[in-house]
């Protein structure tokens, strides 16, 4: 199950949905004060509604009000149970590490109604029934090389929010940083990741003096590649003098978390999971090296007679093992490491957060300081939006939704006024034209979130760094300015392969969506009345394109007549 939260245009699809619903619980004296009370607070858009889904079928609403629960309307057909009711309950408040869960009846409780309460764990006094929740929540990190930097970053959100993290699991990467964790001195782990490079995690022939172009990258991946082959794995002595130099037995003694590290056994590639507290006669750090040892090309480690393997090989993000081991709860964090992952479907009421960059985090086997320091603020930000402190999907703002829609408003408007266009005439054209910016935006799109996700796609075409936190208007005020600042490149960190082939790809591809915006700017540099004719079969044809056009025009007139100013105020 998942809680989704409902904005004010999702009442056009779920009216009908709650109009078969009923009350569960004594909110309202009806079923139908109910369903009109939650339809008109979905509709007004100032308080959270939620719907609880399970393989995508809808089975009940919640609405909340100062985050106490003051409606809960189940869907008739969907043959909901009450365990399913609460256990929806608690992961709404789940979501954000709520401390306790809280309904409010309008309505005296039957005898029946108050029992049923007490058996899931609330207490009673008046209208209002309170349940404390209770976490064991792990921290999953999956393996990925040099892109586990991005770890550190949630982990300093976790420790900012005062989060606690009671069982940690990790592969390969994701084991070292467990560790750093464990021994809880974030300082110390954002100074090794900001100051690291190849030669400090790998012993293989590297210039010194490397630009960041791809023939240098090109370069190091082939060095790297014949060392692996002549020595029959790279020699992992920088990183066995690093774990010496970074890691305390004293500290990993004193652990406070439960820490679980896998690895996988050769010659059968066995998954192997090592309880990290357990381990005897002080082969903790002979673990973590097994764990990272990606092999072929990272030289296998030996432990009392076997060989051990990078634990990618078998369970690259160990969700199970967290599930096995107590957790009831998991932030999962994937900085998209090769590997095998596995398919687990945590049971029912079991919240999680999943966070996987939209963005790419570099190189695997590559070290960089710079790169890093880039990667630590993008994983920080991202946790931090997915414990809903801030918004947007590809970019981090400091706004809230209901703010960023004076600006939406506000091209709709221009639209209506310049070109006399609507973005949809019915349900069913609005439905489409949601699914095609989605595949561009690739994250959930609403009426309410159109602007915001124009803008953001236009800020990587920009190539806006998203390492920031930006307000909406300091975010506005880049696109406007990037005239002057688009050729300029900002980034300053090592880029992978992959990389390179994008930016190739965006500046010289015909069909890359840098190119289609400047075509369709081009077409649309005419006359008013010629342009009028042209923006109707680019709408059709291509209306994420067109609309990121109209976008950028609208911001650059905001700008000259100075309404962008006035904007500024509100904000």
């Amino acid at each position: 199950m998942k809680a989704i939260q409902l904005y004010s245009s999702d009442s056009y699809d779920f009216f009908s949905t709650i109009q078969k619903s009923q009350l569960v619980l004594p909110f309202y004296a009806t079923h139908s004060q109910a369903r009109e009370s939650l339809i008109h607070q979905l509709k007004e858009g100032i308080e959270p509604v939620y719907v609880v889904v399970k393989k995508n079928q809808p089975l009940f609403f919640i609405a909340l009000e100062e985050k106490k629960i003051i409606n809960l309307l189940a869907i008739e057909a969907s043959g909901v149970t009450w365990q399913q009711v609460f256990d929806g309950i608690e992961l709404i408040y789940k979501k954000t590490f709520q401390s306790e869960a809280i309904l409010h009846f309008s309505q005296a409780l039957s005898e029946a109604e108050d029992n049923r309460l007490i058996r899931h764990g609330y207490t009673r006094l008046g209208h209002t029934a309170r349940k404390v929740l209770t976490y064991n929540t792990a921290l999953v990190l999956g393996g990925g090389g040099a892109r586990g930097a991005y770890q550190i970053g949630v982990w300093q959100a976790l420790k900012e929010l005062e989060i606690p993290i009671q069982i940690i699991t990790g592969t390969s990467v994701g084991a070292l940083n467990g560790a750093l964790i464990v021994q809880d001195d974030f300082e110390e782990a954002k100074d090794m990741w900001e100051k690291i490079e190849t030669k400090k995690i790998l012993s293989f022939p590297m210039k010194d003096n490397t630009q960041n172009t791809l023939p240098d990258m090109l370069r190091q991946l082939a060095s790297f590649t014949v060392a692996a082959i002549q020595s029959k794995g790279v020699s992992t002595e920088p990183l066995q003098q690093l774990l010496d130099d970074t890691f305390s037995q004293e500290k990993l003694a004193q652990a406070k978390q439960q820490f679980y590290l896998v690895t996988t056994e050769l010659p059968g590639v066995v998954e192997t999971v090592i309880h990290f507290n357990s381990c005897k006669n002080n082969q903790w750090k002979q673990w973590l090296l097994a764990s990272s040892s990606f092999f072929p090309a990272m030289a296998a480690a030996q432990i009392d007679g076997k060989y051990y393997i990078d634990g990618g090989y078998r369970n690259n993000i160990p969700v199970d093992t967290a599930v096995a081991n107590g957790a009831t709860e998991c932030i999962i964090v994937d900085v998209k490491g090769p590997g095998l992952t596995k398919h687990v479907v945590l049971p029912d009421g079991q919240s999680s957060i999943v966070l996987k960059t939209p963005w790419s985090l570099g190189t695997v086997l590559l070290f960089d300081g710079a790169r890093s320091i880039v990667n630590i603020k993008l994983g920080y930000l991202e946790m931090m939006k997915a414990l809903e402190k801030y918004c947007g999907y590809w970019y981090t703002f400091d706004e809230t939704l209901s703010e960023i829609q004076a600006f939406q408003q506000q091209f709709f408007r221009y639209l209506k006024r310049e070109y006399q266009l609507s973005l949809w005439k019915n349900r069913e054209e609005r439905k489409k034209f949601y699914q095609k910016l989605r595949k561009y935006y690739k994250d959930r799109v609403y009426e309410e979130n159109i602007s915001l996700a124009l803008l953001e796609l236009l800020g990587k075409s920009a190539a806006i760094l998203p390492d920031q936190l930006y307000t909406f208007s300091e975010f506005i005020d880049l696109l406007a300015d990037q005239a002057e600042k688009q050729d300029k490149d900002t980034f300053s960190g090592m880029i992978s392969v992959q990389e390179w082939l994008g930016k190739y790809y965006d500046d010289f591809f015909l069909l890359s969506e840098k190119k289609q915006l400047q075509l369709v700017a081009d077409l649309l540099a005419v006359d008013v009345q010629e342009k009028q004719k042209r923006l109707q079969v680019l709408l059709e044809q291509l209306p994420v394109i067109t609309l990121q056009v109209l976008m950028k025009e609208f911001i650059k007139e905001g700008k000259e007549n100075k309404w962008l100013k006035n904007f500024h105020m509100k904000s």
